[in-house]
């Protein structure tokens, strides 16, 4: 079963993180980072902490997710970045996880303008 956090950017990316029952709201800057915790395997849930960046393009390169329970090693993290229309335009995945901060690459390179919304996915044995 996936449970999933998902983190809704408004306008310039100001995100706002949906959980199952409870919602956290993320204001400022142009990328924004937030955290759910609604993760069986991690009650005090996981964030995405860093937004990775070429300097040169300015396109993102990666994004970590950060404060992962040891019960959710093993699994596997699964992120997907959409546009405003809910298109994927990005997505990497880490399996298996193994460290409570991963970096999940993004090889599409999507441009951060066009990022407004990100789902991250915890899926195994560990996540129930």
């Amino acid at each position: 079963m996936r449970r999933s956090l998902s983190l809704l950017a408004l306008g310039a990316l100001t995100a706002l993180a949906v959980g199952s029952a409870a919602a956290l709201s993320v204001d400022g800057g142009t990328i924004q980072a937030g955290s759910d915790a609604e993760l069986e395997c991690d009650p005090d849930g996981v964030q995405v902490t860093t937004w990775v960046l070429e300097a040169d393009t300015g396109e993102v390169h990666s994004v970590r997710v950060g404060g992962i329970d040891a019960a959710c090693f093993g699994s596997e993290l699964i992120v997907r970045v959409r546009d405003g229309v809910g298109t994927i335009i990005g997505g990497g995945d880490v399996d298996p996880i193994d460290n409570a901060l991963e970096t999940v690459a993004l090889p599409t390179l999507p441009d951060p303008a066009a990022i407004e919304q990100i789902d991250v996915f915890i899926e195994g044995p560990s996540a129930p």
